[in-house]
């Protein structure tokens, strides 16, 4: 009997030992904050308190003890203490411990419980020591009380020097909001859009009214630092933005996106959120944020959306083309004064005057009447470039002595260095950017406008623009600015007393009419019938085009103060409207009106809708023949492309005419002319062998076929290989 009590206490002295039996419990509710680590963990990642209790001499570990609710506490990933994600970087969990014990312990983060984080497998740097005792670990002295621990910070390892276990990487102001931004540039990295050696910094920008002035579209007040330990070679960049509270309102949402300080690189994110106007981030300023003091940080994202993909970038060329014959005709551009093209985008967006630009300069090749450029690339197929295409006017524009002259006209660094004119403002995707996606082919060309295999400048074709007089009428209602539901850009408008006007911002409709292109209100719009829609007649100075890009301003309570909507850098910034003609000819002459009433459009806070431009491209003046005669001009591409050795190239002829088919190398050099005769009516057909005019059979590479008929003018790109 005494042997089998003996039997029984022994187990229990060694759980009494432990502190196991009759031992108070209590629930520990650890979070902590990951924004610091060092890899790409998101919310599926694993979040480990992996750790041991000391013994009673305070040195000796107990790895691998029971806990009082089940499981266990070890240095290995059969720890059961794993925290779940609570949105965003944090991440929390309540474990029921025994009250007096001493818990020593790391966050230890992976994507599972097998592959730890960059850059030491998941595990934590070392912490300061503490509580007397000689552990570079987190330590916790179990309380006799439930307890929740204030936020603790992932300390990532790699030989980073010992920190305080409840260090923040910012710091807590009572009158500011701190909130951590943090962005990955290893996407663009590997498509070699961006080389930390030459660009950046990194910072953030945003919109000025939600912040009160604290960020700038225009300046970068916040600056982020390059994680020179991150994965991928330092991909990571994060910076505090130190908000004054009196400058934000609870409820309120600030815009902002991520942007490079470069010589040569990206600078802008485009559209990297689909469920925002203009495609920005988003912070809400939440009450509790505001109100309570609740210092954040933001999870990480990937610059421009764009993710590392592992693959290889492919070497290749890309042939850019552009027409301004439109832009001519308006009076705008002339290269026999100096004027030139150029593009920006692939290289970043910087002009600023004074350091290296972005520009990539094209060249004009007279014979195709067209500006071009064949410019290398090393991308990952798939990714995005992102384009447009500028006028570097000549000096002489802004001469007021020289017949050079244009009225208005501001070129950045020259006579103004906020705003220029030069910016191209395609009508086809709402004066948005060009995106062009990259592949696999060594040669490589964007699609052109309406179904050309060329651009037009500012996507306005040749036969847009008019030269006699017209008079066209805008129409907008004005009731949802009257809303404080669709309406919170400030002071509400007030019918019958605010002045509402059409600013041509970024326009160059503005430079044909004697206005300046940015910040000029131009045409007051009126409401004597009290209906709230606001219009007036304006009779346009010709020459002019049929693509009106525009915003609406009208006055508030505050003399010569003017509220606009619209804004940003991306589609909806402005409205796009468009004059449409009466009829097409057969050889796409242009049948204007003489007056022309612009549809009603509802005034909008952002988000400006735009319309698609009239399509300038087929005949409407023609009736239906029925005689099998082609009722338009047209270049069909030839077939089949690339070709060896020839190639069949299709074309109709609406009308007699003197029809000209010629092939151009990419200099712009005549290579040989198929066709040079009057022709009648009808479909015909031509082969080229890819010999030239003498004879001779011409090299592998890109050639141009054109054809001229009339007004009508057609030029399709052909690759020949040997």
């Amino acid at each position: 009997m005494m042997k089998t009590i003996i039997t029984l206490l022994i187990p229990m002295f060694i759980l009494l030992s432990r502190g196991v039996l009759f031992s108070q419990t209590v629930n520990v509710t650890f979070t902590v904050n990951t924004s610091t680590n060092l890899d790409t963990l998101g919310e599926n990642g694993v979040v480990q308190i992996r750790g041991a209790l000391l013994a009673g001499d305070g040195q000796t570990t107990r790895d691998g003890d029971i806990l009082p609710g089940g499981g266990n506490i070890g240095w290995s990933s059969a720890s059961s203490l794993v925290l779940e994600n609570i949105g965003g970087d944090y991440w929390r969990g309540t474990f029921e411990l025994n009250a007096d014990d001493t818990l020593t312990y790391k966050f230890w983060t992976g994507f599972d419980l097998d592959n730890g984080t960059h850059p030491d497998g998941g595990w934590e740097g070392p912490f300061e020591f503490s509580h007397g005792l000689d552990r570079d670990t987190r330590i916790l002295i179990v309380g006799n009380s439930d307890t929740t621990l204030p936020v603790q910070f992932y300390h990532p390892g790699g030989g980073n020097p010992a920190v305080d276990e409840f260090f923040r990487p910012f710091k807590s102001k009572s009158d500011t909001l701190s909130i951590y931004f943090r962005v990955n540039l290893g996407g663009i990295t590997e498509a070699s859009l961006f080389d930390p050696a030459v660009n950046g910094p990194a910072g953030i920008r945003g919109n000025p009214e939600t912040s009160g002035g604290f960020f700038d579209w225009g300046t970068t007040n916040v600056t982020l630092s390059r994680e020179e330990n991150s994965v991928n070679g330092g991909s990571f960049w994060s910076g505090v933005a130190y908000i004054p509270k009196d400058s934000v309102t609870a409820g309120s949402v600030q815009k902002y996106k991520f942007f490079i300080e470069n010589n040569g690189g990206i600078d802008w994110e485009g559209n990297v959120n689909p469920n925002s106007p203009g495609g920005d981030r988003i912070l809400p300023y939440t009450t509790t944020l505001v109100n309570a003091s609740m210092d954040t940080t933001l999870h990480w994202v990937y610059f421009d959306n764009q993710a590392p993909t592992g693959l290889i970038p492919v070497d290749a060329t890309i042939t850019f083309r552009v027409s301004t014959e439109a832009l001519e005709g308006i009076g705008l551009f002339d290269r026999g004064v100096g004027d030139e093209i150029n593009l920006i985008g692939p290289k970043g967006w910087s002009v600023v005057v004074g350091q290296p630009d972005d520009f990539i300069d094209l060249n004009f090749i007279p014979a195709l009447q067209e500006w071009t450029v064949a410019e290398p690339f090393s991308r990952i197929p798939g990714s995005e470039i992102a384009y447009k295409y500028f006028v570097r006017w000549d000096s002489s524009r802004i001469d007021p002595s020289s017949p050079n002259f244009i009225p208005n006209l501001v070129i950045r660094g020259i006579n103004d260095d906020v705003e220029d004119s030069g910016w191209e403002e395609p009508s086809i995707v709402g004066g948005g950017n060009r995106v062009y996606a990259y592949t696999n082919a060594p040669e490589q060309s964007p699609g052109g406008d309406f179904g050309f295999d060329r651009h037009f400048f500012n996507s306005v074709p040749a036969n847009a623009f008019f030269t006699t007089p017209m008079t066209i009428t805008w129409n907008v209602d004005m009731t949802p600015a009257t809303d404080a539901a669709t309406n919170t850009l400030g002071d509400l408008f007030r019918p019958g007393t605010d002045s509402v006007w059409v600013q041509f911002d970024g326009s160059l409709f503005a430079l044909t009419q004697g206005f300046r292109t940015f910040g000029e209100r131009a045409i007051e719009l009126k409401d004597p019938d009290g209906d709230g829609i606001y219009s007036a007649d304006y009779e346009v100075q010709p020459p002019a085009w049929y693509q009106l890009g525009f915003i609406i301003a009208y006055s508030t309570a505050t003399p010569a103060s003017f509220i606009t909507n619209g804004g940003g850098s991306t589609t909806g910034r402005r409205y796009y409207q468009f004059v449409r003609p009466d009829a097409i000819l057969g050889d796409l002459t242009t049948v204007w009106p003489s007056e022309f009433v612009l549809p009603v459009i509802e005034w909008k806070q952002e988000d400006l809708p735009f319309e698609q431009p009239p399509d300038l491209t087929q005949a409407t003046s023609v009736a239906d023949r029925g005689d099998n005669l082609p009722d338009r001009f047209s270049l069909v591409q030839n077939y089949p492309n690339p070709f060896n050795p020839e190639t069949n190239i299709q074309y109709r002829v609406a009308q007699a005419s003197q029809v000209e088919i010629k092939v151009y190398n990419l200099m712009g050099q005549l290579v040989r002319t198929l066709v040079d005769k009057q022709q009648p009516s009808g479909n015909y057909a031509i082969q080229w062998s890819g010999h030239n005019d003498a004879g001779r059979l011409v090299s592998s590479g890109v050639y141009f076929v054109k054809m001229k008929a009339g007004n009508f003018t057609k030029i399709r790109k052909m690759a020949f290989v040997k």
